[in-house]
């Protein structure tokens, strides 16, 4: 329910401020007195996007701000979702800055505007002339069955089950498609596996490329060691001998020169490591004799193949084609998870779609239980509201193909003669005709489904008479269950009012600019005066104001 609305710098508005009464809240006005422009500011702090051609004085902020009482509507759980501090009493806010930036606040919150959108939603419901298309919309109909039908919770679990259905309809489709490729790729992918797997994974391409470089050098090699080890080795000419030679000279004269013993021990350091060199090189000599060619032909027949692959995949080393390797081995485990996964979707969708079209069933089933219920209220309000030979029938078609509402097309059908043909109530009924039925179907849903506040802009149009008395009884009715705020031009309406609010036009520094009165009881006269009969009004408009602002309290009292 909305408390308390202040705009400020909106179009004519300079400043507004209302205190709504909790029930019957009607506006009225001369055209173009900014009761529109009102409008237009509630529907700002409720999520409607805004542009810079609204704010009146391009120097400063445009301002709404709402203060609403959500005690009783069960929104904790929302606000919780949203990340929002829950007050009973909460003060939506919206400015709009003169560079065209928008801002939402709820309880001082910044909050974006689609957020802004479903909580308004849930607080206000705005009927202007445009809401009439609602009837063209498949939605709106099945919302008028489904309250009447109490389907919320049932509606509620319906949905999330279409949800899950349709969530696993769409995994099993991209898994699918995934699958499909995996196994198109699947024998080329296994070939070059084979081939991968063919290689030796611990083979050190380096050492190898080694170890057969010198294999193809060996005989070169060994004849030069033999040649190395016989200058050695020769007893006449050999190296060895002719240091063995040298050093035992040395000794003759060592005990004679002292220095020269330090020489001899460096001397024999040399021979042990010439000794060293000698057995190292007889070992590699020894290695290169016993090098078995199968052994090379082996080396070189890894190393080919781990090239060749290497060059096929355009990588350049080991680690980048073992990489390679990995990934396709991942794919093809992919392929076999992806298949298990595939099935188990498959069953999980068979049982899905049995318990949404299940419960599909079971909201057809209620929503057309609650058909007689609803043609005969809107039968009865229409007769009230001077529509004395309309009828309206619905007929609830399926559809094999369940959505996110069921398994219903809903049908609304209009006679509007005594000779009971029934035709498609968009084609069928008048705009006046629409405004009515548009009333009784949204009186119907909010004793049904508790709306929380209605605003009804200017939908008494094209009526008169007693069938605008008869609408306001019905106003006064309808505010007892759900806080109404209404737009009228007629006194008849009007006077039913718990609270009634006068848009004018004042001049102020030369300026027009919108202004809002509450009125008291002689102003709320004189107001209903001018409506029956003009500026200024006569003393029989007077009393006949007050007449029916008398004759109202009593309506509303029964």
């Amino acid at each position: 329910m909305i408390k308390q609305l202040h705009i400020s710098n909106l179009a004519l508005i300079d400043r507004m401020d209302m205190n709504f009464s909790p029930a019957l809240n009607v506006i009225t006005g001369e055209t173009g007195a900014g009761k529109s422009i009102m409008l237009n500011g509630l529907s700002l702090i409720l999520g409607k996007r805004a542009d810079t051609s609204l704010i009146r004085d391009k120097s400063r902020k445009l301002t709404v701000e709402g203060v609403f009482d959500i005690s009783a509507y069960g929104l904790q759980e929302f606000f919780e979702a949203e990340d929002l501090d829950y007050e009973p009493e909460t003060i939506i806010r919206r400015e709009l800055l003169p560079s065209g930036k928008s801002r939402a606040f709820v309880n001082d919150t910044p909050v974006r505007l689609e957020t802004l959108e479903r909580l308004g939603a849930r607080l206000v419901d705005i009927h202007s002339q445009n809401q009439n298309l609602l009837l063209q919309r498949k939605d709106f109909r099945l919302s008028i069955l489904d309250a009447v039908a109490g389907n919320k919770e049932l509606l509620d679990q319906y949905r999330q089950q279409y949800r899950e259905w349709k969530q696993a309809e769409r995994e099993y489709a991209e898994l699918s498609e995934r699958f499909t490729i995996l196994q198109q790729n699947a024998e080329y992918r296994q070939f070059q596996l084979d081939e991968l797997n063919g290689l030796d994974w611990d083979l050190d391409i380096e050492q190898a490329e080694e170890q057969l470089k010198s294999y193809e050098n060996r005989e070169r090699i060994l004849e030069t060691l033999t040649q190395i080890r016989q200058l050695f080795d020769d007893e006449t000419a050999g190296i060895m001998p002719r240091l063995t030679e040298a050093r035992g000279l040395l000794d003759r004269i060592a005990d004679d020169h002292e220095p020269l013993t330090d020489l001899a021990n460096r001397w024999d350091g040399i021979m042990a490591e010439m000794n060293d060199i000698l057995l190292e090189l007889n070992r590699t000599a020894d290695d290169f004799r016993w090098m078995d060619d199968d052994e090379a032909q082996r080396l070189r027949h890894q190393l080919d193949e781990y090239f060749r692959l290497m060059t096929k995949h355009r990588v350049q080393t080991k680690d980048e084609l073992l990489a390679l390797k990995k990934n396709w081995e991942a794919e093809t485990e992919d392929s076999g998870r992806l298949e298990e996964r595939l099935q188990l979707l498959k069953k999980q969708i068979t049982k899905l779609e049995a318990a949404v079209r299940q419960a599909a069933q079971t909201l057809h089933e209620k929503r057309s239980q609650a058909i007689p219920l609803i043609e005969k209220y809107v039968h009865g309000l229409l007769q009230d509201l001077g529509m004395e030979h309309s009828r309206i029938r619905i007929r609830l078609n399926t559809s094999g193909q369940p959505d996110e509402t069921g398994i219903d097309r809903p049908e609304f059908l209009l006679s509007s003669d005594k000779g009971q043909t029934y035709g498609d109530i968009r084609k069928r009924a008048s705009g006046g005709e629409i405004s009515r039925l548009m009333l009784a179907f949204k009186t119907l849903v909010a004793q049904s489904a508790g709306w929380p506040t209605l605003v009804f802009d200017e939908i008494d149009t094209g009526v008169s008479g007693d069938v605008a008395r008869k609408m306001a009884t019905l106003f006064a009715q309808m505010s007892r269950n759900v806080q109404i705020v209404l737009i009228t031009h007629l006194p008849q309406i009007a006077v039913a009012g718990d609270r009634h609010f006068k848009v004018f036009k004042t001049e102020q520094n030369g300026e027009i600019l919108s202004r809002v009165k509450s009125l008291d009881r002689n102003e709320r006269v004189h107001e209903i005066a001018e409506m029956l009969e003009g500026k200024p009004p006569s003393v029989t408009a007077l009393e006949h104001a007050r007449f029916l602002l008398n004759n109202s309290r009593k309506t509303s009292a029964s």
